[in-house]
């Protein structure tokens, strides 16, 4: 067991490099990464504030990061150009969505729309081959729609109660939905363990569509036996 989770560390080591790139290729597909609202929110390190603009979901997953990923380089480049600019009317449709499933959540407070020119200019970019700004965000959108992770977690018993879950039945409902494998990260919970649910990665196509991962699964810290603990929803620390 110690030697597969070796194994998979030094293959997420890979896929996970964030690198610059400057040539004209395409991204095979996207990572997507889901971030629990309540570990956010209760986390000592500074919580979790609402954004200046709009009513973000707080009881279900929320988006907070589409990375595009480059399976022959084994990248996910970042900033690739700095002449896409960030253009709020190309996602005006979008934004009632954007603010409900990919919010800011960062203090102090401010407009999720900052939030969203970084994810523009950090990852975006990288997909301009594929997608455009607009199509960017809407392919992020549909990804989190088709895969709809808290209900995943539902069928297989998983609720957001406070309950320590094992790994493997993480692992397990998400293989079930036919998504392979995901990569979870945890924050550390009141004995200092890393066994929070925080952020759970996945893979998406590049339209949006659910995608098979390969082989990503990591389930925080092994000392708790790879359980995790699912908080219940909770308010932000700053309204």
């Amino acid at each position: 067991m110690k030697q597969h989770f070796i194994q998979l560390s030094l293959l997420l080591l890979l896929a996970l490099s964030s690198l610059a790139s400057g040539t004209e290729t395409s991204p095979d597909y996207f990572f997507i990464i889901f971030q629990w609202p309540a570990t956010k929110c209760d986390s000592k390190a500074g919580g979790c504030c609402l954004p200046k603009k709009g009513k973000p979901v707080l009881n279900d997953f929320i988006i907070s990061e589409f990375q595009p990923f480059y399976a022959q380089d084994g990248v996910i480049p970042t900033n690739c150009t700095t002449k896409s600019k960030f253009e709020p009317s190309k996602i005006a449709d979008l934004v009632p969505s954007l603010e409900r499933n990919w919010p800011s959540l960062s203090c102090p407070s401010r407009d999720s729309k900052k939030l969203w020119k970084e994810e523009w200019l950090e990852y975006g970019t990288c997909s301009e081959s594929v997608l455009n700004q607009h199509d960017y965000f809407a392919a992020a959108l549909k990804a989190q729609k088709q895969i709809n992770l808290l209900e995943i977690f539902a069928d297989a018993g998983i609720k957001p109660n406070g309950t320590y879950y094992p790994g493997q039945a993480i692992n397990k409902a998400v293989k079930k939905a036919g998504l392979n494998e995901a990569l979870v990260e945890c924050r550390n919970d009141e004995n200092g363990v890393n066994a929070v649910l925080d952020k759970v990665t996945l893979c998406a196509t590049t339209k949006g569509g659910k995608k098979p991962c390969p082989g990503m699964f990591w389930i925080c810290d092994s000392t708790n036996g790879n359980a995790v603990q699912f908080l219940p929803p909770s308010l932000p620390t700053s309204l």
